[in-house]
């Protein structure tokens, strides 16, 4: 796992994985660890916790045996399990290629079978549903601002939700567009600023996450109306891949 997970929390996710290789017994294929704590240099203990659970057969009985080894964690509420069979893993990256790719890039096998490491990720599915993730992002932040104009605190934070929400699109967008692959947080957001989009923009609004500052009112606003004006750019060039 990565190093950068605290102690407590890498035994908890090891021990629900044990947990639910003891409860499915032969029916588990593989529980896979994937997203912001297999990439990021900085994890807190509390942090959102992506596993993977493939089972060979999908059943009421085997999903049962699944919530039960949740419920039994001490992590329960931080636990987002993803429970697929293997048909679902492999009929699936045409319609989810974005979070498929981003597990393709780092992730940790748990228990049981690899079943990442071979999955395909067609180019076109990756183009359309960068796109559409990109257009759904550019509306909801026009929502958002609507919503919370006002309010220099919420403002500040549905910043932050559209800059994460960005960082898995960006991240396909500048796949896309140079053919590399990038991992960590930092590298992603440089290869966004590769492609002629803000990559200082994007650094100063995760810098709220520790100083908690974007200036006045009318500073953030400006931060905002700057962060859609990107998001429209990044949009255009997706739909012009």
């Amino acid at each position: 796992m990565n190093p950068s997970i605290p102690d407590t929390l890498k035994k908890d996710i090891q021990s629900l994985a044990d947990s639910l290789k003891s409860n499915l017994n032969g029916t588990l294929k593989s529980v896979v660890l994937y997203g912001g704590l297999t990439k990021n240099d900085l994890v807190k203990d509390s942090d959102r916790v992506n596993l993977m659970v493939v089972l060979t057969e999908i059943s009421a009985s085997n999903l049962d045996k699944v919530g039960d080894a949740l419920q039994a964690s001490s992590r329960t509420q931080q636990v987002h399990p993803l429970v697929l069979s293997e048909a679902d893993l492999k009929s699936s990256t045409d319609v989810f290629p974005i979070k498929f790719l981003d597990m393709k890039q780092d992730y940790d096998v748990l228990v049981g079978d690899d079943l990442v490491k071979d999955l395909e990720i067609g180019r076109d599915n990756l183009r359309l549903r960068c796109e559409q993730e990109i257009k759904n992002l550019m509306l909801k932040l026009r929502r958002m601002y609507m919503n919370s104009r006002n309010d220099e605190k919420a403002l500040k934070g549905s910043l932050l939700k559209g800059y994460y929400s960005f960082l898995q699109s960006g991240d396909a967008l500048a796949e896309l567009k140079t053919g590399k692959v990038y991992r960590k947080e930092s590298e992603v957001v440089d290869a966004i600023g590769s492609i002629g989009l803000d990559a200082d923009l994007m650094k100063k609004i995760v810098a709220v996450r520790s100083d908690g500052s974007l200036g006045d009112a009318a500073q953030i606003k400006k931060t905002f109306e700057d962060f859609m004006a990107m998001i429209e750019k990044a949009a255009k060039m997706a739909d012009e891949l």
